[in-house]
């Protein structure tokens, strides 16, 4: 194994590095899920992390998450991580939800990507309502009400 794939297979949130902060979902029934990550690769990501895990307010290990899904969530932690992604296969109201976090963690390079994967998404008879109700949503999110 070359030292990039090493280096790669280290920031996987699930390689048996150990990690030092968990991002908990409720789910329904009461039950949690869990994403678990490394406080300094996310805080090599994002000046939010940077601040949430290293400022003078520092969270502790485990930060319940309120304002995304398990599944939009994870998608952001494997960007961080290097993990590729088809962005073609996320339907429009993932992408907004996966750009509204981007925002809120401020990362630029994520938030260009999902915009440069919309003209891709394809409008039809059935989602066109979809599709300006989702515009209406995010006319905050300038670039991606456009």
């Amino acid at each position: 194994m070359d030292l990039q794939s090493k280096i790669s297979k280290c920031l996987d949130p699930t390689s048996s590095l150990p990690t030092d902060v968990r991002f908990l979902f409720k789910v329904e029934g009461g039950n949690t899920k869990e994403i678990k990550a490394h406080k300094l690769i996310l805080a090599i990501a994002s000046d939010v992390f940077k601040r949430q895990f290293f400022g003078s307010l520092k969270e502790g290990e485990d930060i319940d998450i309120e304002d995304a899904s398990q599944d939009v969530f994870l998608t952001m932690i494997n960007y961080i991580y290097n993990k590729q992604n088809e962005w073609t296969k996320y339907d429009l109201r993932y992408l907004s939800s996966l750009y509204y976090l981007a925002e809120k963690y401020d990362m630029m390079e994520l938030r260009e990507k999902i915009l440069a994967s919309i003209p891709e998404q394809k409008v039809s008879d059935e989602n066109v309502l979809d599709v300006a109700i989702l515009a209406e949503k995010n006319i905050v999110h300038q670039p991606l009400s456009e």
